[in-house]
């Protein structure tokens, strides 16, 4: 490291910075911290082994965080775990543990880690180094692996989440992206991944390839390959050499720029498919072979400047629960992926509208259509049967408006959504009429948590919004309100007066002085 550093100051040693390891007392403090809360309070039993335990991680921050989390794990180990954990440290690992030894530490926690979170915790190794790493779209290729199990009629998602929380409370991943304590996506340090690769290697969990000579050994690798993930610049991987050696992968992933698309047809006992190409390579995306992937449960694509090419037909796609696809424009789209009854989240391309016949779609939790303007009135009123629905995000894409029409069908949909929790509403009105359809919303979800109205333009702020008991977050982004001052008394927007007991953030904006509008 320090030669690296050497270079890039041109030999000039002064502009390098050596860290320091932390003092005694300030490692005791992240390590009581961490087992004992906010307190900082040792229980007797506990000191003299303490300082012995802080002793052999050096004043290395990332050895006591790891430390520190596998003793509270358990919120009562009893003296002789800490004893065991203790000598697992090694004798020579006192004042300054070798890498080596830094391995043994981070390896002695992947080794307590419940059975159910290892491959949770290896899977991570399927993501390029230093990338942030989203929540939802982890823990939904987790159960397209069929990794998380629900006891006692729990919910997967929750399940599966909790998953989640318990590798960042362990201090295994990084918690990234917060918002009001809930944690949504993590990364993963430098260290935990060269673990995670290495037990992915004895294993036969993970395989990475980085370039051509990476392909030629898998191609040649004694053992299938299970888990396939493509990063960097792989440009003389031909569609042969997939073929042949990677019939067998159930998850690929690819992180690279490149116009080469492998032979999807091939992957027979494919589940998870995800696609990352760069933000500004054009393109066209063929995954028209995605069809006879009877076993897929998860495909997301994300090409924002690309053009995907969908099958026309994919409801041979039976197990499908996510569909995710990040992109401006499509070649084609299948035309009946409303006959696919066990998708849960699906996300659409933003020129894409509402699938006809989504009514059918009972089982969809996650729902985001970014072009409500080009929906049929049916689909529109098709939503309301979809009583399953948690999240629902609506756009009309650039400028377009939806009809009156529209707007009463949509408006009657979501009053008929009880168990939606997470409500994003955005488009933009006609300017003629300033007559909101949203106020004649007379039964809300009642268990909606999170808020969003963007772009809406409207005389008064709702009044049911003020029957929202269980809301967390609200967000009024309002382009125009009502000039007739006379009638803003009784449509003020009153915040901590018992209307929303848990509300944890209010944001209220506007092209006009919102001043009056308020108390």
């Amino acid at each position: 490291m320090e030669d690296i550093a050497i270079g890039v100051c041109y030999s000039n040693r002064a502009c390098i910075y050596r860290m320091k390891r932390l003092e005694e007392q300030d490692s005791r403090r992240l390590l009581f911290n961490k087992v004992f809360g906010p307190e900082n309070v040792c229980q007797p039993q506990f000191k003299e082994i303490s300082t012995q335990i802080i002793k052999k991680c050096g004043g290395l921050p990332l050895a006591i965080i790891t430390i520190a989390s596998l003793l509270a794990s358990h919120e009562a180990r009893p003296l002789s775990e800490w004893e065991s954990i203790k000598n697992s440290l090694g004798a020579n690992s006192a004042t300054k543990p070798t890498l080596e030894e830094m391995r043994g530490i981070l390896n002695l926690s992947y080794m307590h880690l419940p059975i159910y979170l290892r491959p949770c915790f290896l899977y991570l190794g399927m993501y390029p180094e230093d990338r942030e790493i989203p929540r939802d779209e982890l823990v939904r290729q987790w159960m397209a692996e069929g990794f998380v199990c629900s006891s006692h009629r729990a919910d997967l998602d929750d399940v599966a989440k909790s998953y989640f929380n318990e590798l960042v409370n362990r201090s295994m991943i990084k918690p990234g992206r917060t918002s009001y304590g809930e944690v949504f996506s993590c990364r993963v340090h430098d260290m935990m991944l060269d673990l995670i690769l290495s037990k992915s290697m004895e294993d036969n969990f993970i395989s990475v390839a980085y370039n051509y000579e990476d392909m030629a050994r898998l191609h040649s690798w004694k053992y299938k390959v299970r888990r396939l993930s493509l990063q960097s610049g792989v440009g003389g991987a031909t569609s042969e050499t997939l073929a042949t050696s990677m019939t067998q992968v159930r998850s690929y992933a690819w992180f690279r720029e490149s116009q080469y698309t492998p032979p999807l047809s091939q992957f027979k006992y494919l589940r998870v498919l995800a696609f990352e190409f760069p933000s500004l390579l054009k393109t066209t995306v063929d995954l028209t072979a995605i069809g006879h992937l009877f076993l897929l449960r998860y495909l997301n694509v994300s090409a924002s400047s690309a053009v995907i090419a969908f099958p026309t037909k994919i409801q041979g796609l039976v197990h499908l629960q996510t569909l995710v696809v990040y992109c401006e424009r499509t070649q084609s789209f299948p035309s009946d992926i409303s006959c696919l009854a066990n998708l849960f989240h699906l996300m659409l391309p933003r020129d894409i509208a509402l699938p006809e016949g989504i009514k059918k779609m009972k089982s969809l939790r996650t729902l985001h259509c970014r072009d409500m303007s080009k929906s049929l009135l049916e689909d529109i009123k098709g939503l309301g049967e979809l009583t399953n629905l948690k999240e629902l995000y609506l756009d009309t894409n650039k400028n377009n408006c939806l009809t009156l029409e529209q707007e009463d069908a949509l408006v009657s949909s979501i009053g008929m959504l009880q168990e939606l929790k997470i409500l994003k509403l955005k488009w933009v009105r006609g300017w003629s009429d300033t007559r909101s359809q949203l106020e004649s919303l007379h039964d809300p979800p009642p268990r909606l948590e999170v808020l969003y109205l963007l772009y809406w333009q409207s005389k008064r702020v709702p009044k049911w919004i003020g029957e929202l008991g269980c809301l967390r977050i609200l967000d009024l982004d309002v382009l125009h309100l009502s000039s007739d001052v006379s009638d803003v008394s009784q449509d003020k927007v009153v915040v901590g007066m018992g209307l929303f007991p848990v509300l944890e953030h209010f944001s209220f904006q506007s092209e006009e002085d919102v001043n009056p509008y308020l108390p």
